[in-house]
């Protein structure tokens, strides 16, 4: 697959998750999209990023209570670091609220 037919093919992706209406149709659509192993991976990484973004645990301790690798904990935070600030604002402050999971 040449990179711009893969670059359409995830615009196309997030066009459609973009008119997603709820939790439970994204759900649906997800579990169409990707597999149970996949899933379990951006659970992880979720995770990972939002306990980096809350910062009160160490990246080992983090390890331990999430069950994964200090490698997957080293991407999410070397993600982090590259994106800009306001989007790491922003993002804190979804993952952090009340009503987040």
């Amino acid at each position: 697959m040449t990179h711009e037919v893969s670059k359409n093919g995830w615009r196309g992706f997030l066009e459609l998750c973009a008119q997603i209406q709820s939790p439970e149709e994204f759900n649906q659509v997800f579990d169409l999209f990707f597999t149970i192993e996949e899933k379990e991976t951006l659970s992880s990484r979720y995770l990972i990023i939002k306990a980096l973004l809350q910062g009160d645990e160490t990246q080992r301790e983090i390890a331990d209570i999430h069950k994964v690798s200090i490698a997957q904990i080293t991407r999410g935070s070397n993600a982090l670091k590259l994106i800009s600030p306001e989007l790491k604002a922003l993002l804190s402050k979804r993952i952090n609220s009340p009503n987040h999971g």
